[in-house]
């Protein structure tokens, strides 16, 4: 339900509109009046006013001068301004500007009547507008713990995101991290006090511990956290000032202290143990992933299967001289851009294992076999996922091919493999197609009088939608155009051939009106069927 205000210093006016229009009708819940500009500012700062009618003409405040305040003060309300004919011009400009309709002196009820009601429907498209913003806004805070939790895993994963695409990314996120600025690891294992409780428990206990370090760490860092694969809760954590070469020292020190406390407050405040590993400094987002590994390695090789430990990595963790092959098991995987059919994306991501193998400084023969025998299992996941033999598209002899020893020779057997494999695949797509196509025509040969879309969709089990999309693609015109053309050139046959009249072959062809049917045939033939008949004769 609305409110509307009338202003009008002469008291008739709106004193008669008040009771002559039904207001209850127009789904208003009460009708204020005002004998003044002045007056009319009093109601507005008393009551939730949705329209506004003035007259433009008054003294003390002119309905100009009212609007001009309203506009300032209440920006969501609709104005409606009255005007005599004198004013009209003057009146008009200022309405451009700032009213949302006028109405010319003496009003119409019946008018009055349909400007008021355009002006509702804009106030509930504004509210629905407003509405559905909210509502989004609303589930996007909803989901902001999960946006954010997935983000950091892409960085501990080891995903390439741009600077600027993580800046704008942090930025919708209200994340206050620094890009090239100093940042730190700290990783949480959870022992078996907490793996003895059901998944409802253990996301409160997470739940829990996260916000205990919040409220340790949020005084002097940044802090941004996530559940990582091992289900370890992973923070990393960066200075609220930035830091001198000098303070380096005393601010890890510090962020190990509060580390430690976190510790013992969550067996204090919980009551079940954790082992905490904390990193040295490394630059965000660069180090993320090399920190992070260099943690989950610590707790690995030197906490084990002991419990409630903690660990400084700072000085004592060194990276591992053997790494694995980062850019083998990022996102996206080749898995899954086989699942969409992405070569370009396919080969960029094999270019991008072979310059990973070239950074390094010994081709390690290991390295090159993990990279081929993954290589190979995404190609087998492929043809045995299109219910084919992988050997029988590329052949034996270079699935079983000679061992591969650089880089390079990795890179020419692995695109030999996908230009196999995508010429394939294109192949038996166009084959497909083919068939597809050959049917569809068969079909509207044989059902010309009833034929549509939809039977034609149905006949071949596939979405209308879809089928137009691919008999486009592949014939390069309409499939509607196709059967417009096949009826016009049937209905030329008939016409030559036949003594039927006009009126039977539009019906034999489906056309319910001959009318319509000669039209179609002189924008086909540049003649009416009858003048085509004639001259064929």
């Amino acid at each position: 339900m609305q409110q509307i205000l009338l202003v009008d210093d002469e008291p008739y006016v709106v004193d008669d509109l008040s009771i002559s229009i039904p207001w209850s009708d127009l789904q208003f819940e009460q009708v204020h009046i005002a004998y003044s500009g002045m007056e009319a500012l009093e109601i507005l700062q008393q009551h939730p006013i949705d329209i506004v009618i003035t007259d433009i003409n008054m003294p003390e405040m002119s309905g100009l001068q009212l609007i001009e305040t309203i506009r300032r003060r209440w920006k969501h309300v609709k104005i409606v301004l009255l005007t005599g004919y004198a004013e009209f011009e003057y009146a008009k400009l200022a309405i451009e500007q700032q009213a949302s309709a006028y109405l010319l002196k003496p009003i119409s009820n019946i008018q009055l009547v349909e400007v008021i009601e355009q002006l509702q429907m804009e106030i509930n498209r504004e509210w629905e507008n407003w509405s559905s913003y909210h509502r989004t806004l609303q589930t996007f805070r909803e989901h902001l713990p999960l946006l954010r939790d997935r983000l950091l895993n892409d960085l501990l994963q080891g995903r390439r995101i741009s600077p600027y695409q993580l800046a704008e990314q942090m930025d919708k996120f209200s994340l206050p991290f620094t890009l090239e600025a100093p940042g730190a690891i700290l990783v949480v294992r959870l022992e078996d006090f907490f793996q003895q409780h059901d998944l409802n428990s253990m996301i409160l206990f997470e739940y829990a511990i996260v916000n205990i370090a919040n409220e340790l760490f949020q005084e002097q860092f940044s802090i941004w956290s996530c559940k990582d694969v091992h289900e370890y809760l992973v923070f990393i954590l960066q200075p609220k000032v930035p830091l001198s070469a000098n303070e380096s020292h005393d601010v890890h020190k510090q962020l190990v202290q509060t580390a430690y406390q976190l510790q013992k407050n969550v067996g204090t405040v919980i009551g079940g143990g954790i082992s905490v590993v904390t990193t040295g400094w490394g630059i965000f987002p660069d180090s993320v992933h090399g920190l992070y590994q260099s943690a989950v390695s610590m707790i690995r090789q030197h906490i084990g299967n002991e419990t409630g430990l903690f660990l400084d990595g700072s000085e004592s963790a060194v990276f591992p001289e053997i790494q694995t092959l980062q850019s083998l098991y990022e996102p996206p995987t080749l898995f899954h851009l086989f699942d969409t059919n992405h070569w370009k994306g396919i080969e960029e991501k094999v270019l991008t294992i072979i310059t990973e193998l070239k950074k390094r400084n010994e081709h390690s023969p290991e390295h090159i076999q993990e990279a081929k025998h993954y290589l190979e299992s995404a190609f087998y996941y492929f043809a045995h996922k299109n219910n084919k033999l992988l050997g029988d598209i590329i052949g034996n002899a270079l699935l079983e091919g000679k061992l591969l020893h650089t880089p390079d020779m990795l890179q020419e057997w692995a695109f030999d493999v996908l230009h196999r494999l995508q010429e394939h695949f294109d192949t038996e797509r166009k084959d497909i197609r083919s068939v597809l196509i050959r049917s569809i025509h068969d079909y509207i040969d044989r059902n010309l009088n009833y034929v549509s879309l939809q039977a034609i969709a149905d006949h071949v089990m596939l979405h209308p939608v879809y089928l137009s999309k691919i008999y486009k693609l592949e014939t390069g015109i309409r499939i509607s155009d196709h059967i417009s053309g096949v009826k016009m050139e049937k209905a030329s046959y008939l016409l030559m051939h036949t003594p039927l009249k006009i009126y039977e072959i539009s019906s034999a062809l489906g056309y319910s009106n001959a009318h319509y049917f000669i039209k179609l045939f002189k924008e086909y033939s540049h003649m009416t069927p009858q003048e085509f008949r004639d001259r064929s004769n």
